[in-house]
Parts: structure tokens; C-alpha cells; sequence
């Protein structure tokens, strides 16, 4: 116990050409440091760097953010009042205080073992930035940026070990899967090209009322006519339900006095489901 929080010669084979050295917290974990000076001035026995350290590896220290981020998380599901808006400031600052915090016990970013020499400590570097760029200023259309708040949860991950493990071991995963989701994407797109050529704009089809004889919408010119068709008025249907139709054998027939043409209106659903381009297709397929 005597020797908790306190920096100590590396013992591992694997480092024993490299300049580093390892602190125990007291929950018995193993950190390792970079025995270079951190911001080139806190060597590893720096009274600043050794405070630095001690926070670093206390267990409350880390069960201390996980609270700030779940409050965090809480706070912004909730409607965005004056009150909860001015909260930011305060996670703000405990965030930056975790990061300046790392950055003198570990160093920032040249020898490994360093602050950005970790992956997901390029996150919180990223998440600070942004919050400091959006504190304040009104961003007017650039306000979508505040949305990257919501990657503070993610936090939670490089501060949990076994999280982070797990995590990791699902990217590894991933990599491996990589031949599947190849050959996943290249099949899809195999039925994204035939429905393609088989039902490109045919899911714009429609009954529409017959253009009329007697002249009450003007002479049958190309203009009359296209303003006729995309009124939806003249369409069969109702409460925005149009039915499909087709001039082939088997396929949905129109009623008397209407006539199945393609290219006016919409889709089905919204017009998501589509066939009309590659990507909607691939997108219908998938």
C-alpha cells in the first residue's frame, strides 16, 4: 500500500529498451507512463507530475467522471432550458480538468504512453474542442455541431477497462467479418442492378383521370396535359393512397375512364422505396 500512486522501475522484458515506468493505484492496476518529461518540463518525479499521477490513478477519480458523464447524459435529454444550457459550462470544465490532468502525468502527444497516443483520448480531445467552439457563440446554421455532445457517453468506454475491451474486441471483429460485408455488399448490389432495370420508374405509376374531351381544361396540348396528369385531384385514390397500376398482363388494371402512366408523383412510402438510382435501389434491396 505504501507503494500506491508512486512511480516505479518497469520490470517487463518487453520494455526494458524503452524509457518508460509504471505506477499501481490502489484497486491494484497496472498504469504505465513515459519516463520522458511530460510538456518537457515534469520529469517523473515532479511534485506537479507526481499530483498529476495521483489523481490519474485513483479509483474516485475515475468513478468521479463516470458520474459527470451520466448526469451529463441525463441533463441532455431533458428540454433545453437557460438553466440546463448554462450546466455545459461546468462539464466543460471537468472535462477539460480530466484532460489537463492526463496531459501532465502522461505528456501529450511525441513518446508513447502519451495523452494522443491513445485512440480514444483523440475523442475527448475532439468533444472539448468542439464545446469550446460552440460555448457562446451563436453558429446559426452551424449549430448541428452541438450534437457531437452526445459523444461524451462514449467516455464512458476508455474509462471502464473491461469496456474498453470489449469494445475492442468487437472492432477486431469487425476486421475480421470484412470478407462477409464484402461479398454482403457485392450480392446486394447484384439486386440493386436488377431491380434497377426492372423497375425503374414503374413505382411512379398511377391511374389518372382521363384528359377531357369537352375542353373544360383547355385544348390537349403537351402543357395542358402535363398540368392535368400531375394534379393529384385527377388520380385514383384517396387520403394521399394511390395505388400502383400496369399495362401488362396480371398487373393492377385501372377503372374505366382512367389510364395507368408512369412518372408523376412520388414513390411509395415518401418515395424511400425506389428503384429509380443506384443508391435508392441499393437501399430498397438492403
Amino acid at each position: 500500500p505504501e507503494l500506491a500512486s508512486t512511480p516505479l522501475e518497469d520490470i517487463d522484458s518487453f520494455y526494458h529498451n524503452q524509457r518508460t515506468f509504471v505506477v499501481v493505484s490502489k484497486g491494484k492496476d497496472i498504469f504505465r507512463f513515459s519516463a520522458t518529461d511530460a510538456l518537457w518540463i515534469l520529469d517523473p518525479f515532479n511534485p506537479i507530475r507526481r499530483v498529476a499521477i495521483y489523481i490519474l490513478v485513483h479509483p474516485l477519480f475515475s468513478v468521479f467522471i463516470i458520474c459527470t458523464i451520466l448526469l451529463n447524459c441525463i441533463l441532455m435529454i431533458m428540454p433545453t432550458t437557460p438553466t440546463v444550457e448554462s450546466t455545459e459550462v461546468l462539464f466543460t470544465g471537468i472535462y477539460t480538468f480530466e484532460s489537463a490532468v492526463k496531459v501532465m502525468a502522461r505528456g501529450f502527444i511525441l513518446q508513447p504512453f502519451t495523452y494522443l497516443r491513445d485512440a480514444w483520448n483523440w475523442l475527448d480531445f475532439v468533444v472539448i474542442a468542439l464545446a469550446y467552439v460552440t460555448m457562446g457563440i451563436d453558429l446559426g446554421n452551424l449549430a448541428a455541431l452541438r450534437t457531437f455532445r452526445v459523444l461524451r457517453a462514449l467516455k464512458t468506454v476508455a474509462i471502464v477497462p473491461g469496456l474498453k475491451t470489449i469494445v475492442g474486441a468487437v472492432i477486431e471483429s469487425v476486421k475480421n467479418l470484412r470478407d462477409v460485408i464484402i461479398l454482403t455488399m457485392f450480392s446486394l448490389s447484384v439486386f440493386a442492378l436488377m431491380g434497377l432495370q426492372i423497375y425503374m420508374g414503374v413505382l411512379t405509376q398511377k391511374c389518372i383521370k382521363n384528359f377531357p374531351e369537352d375542353g373544360s381544361a383547355g385544348n390537349l396540348t403537351d402543357d395542358n396535359w402535363f398540368k392535368w396528369c400531375s394534379n393529384d385531384s385527377n388520380w385514383e385514390g384517396e387520403d394521399d393512397i394511390y395505388p400502383l397500376c400496369g399495362n401488362a398482363s396480371g398487373a393492377g388494371m385501372c377503372k374505366p375512364g382512367y389510364t395507368c402512366i408512369q412518372g408523376f408523383g412520388k414513390n411509395p412510402n415518401y418515395g424511400y422505396t425506389s428503384f429509380d438510382t443506384f443508391g435508392w435501389a441499393f437501399l430498397s434491396a438492403f
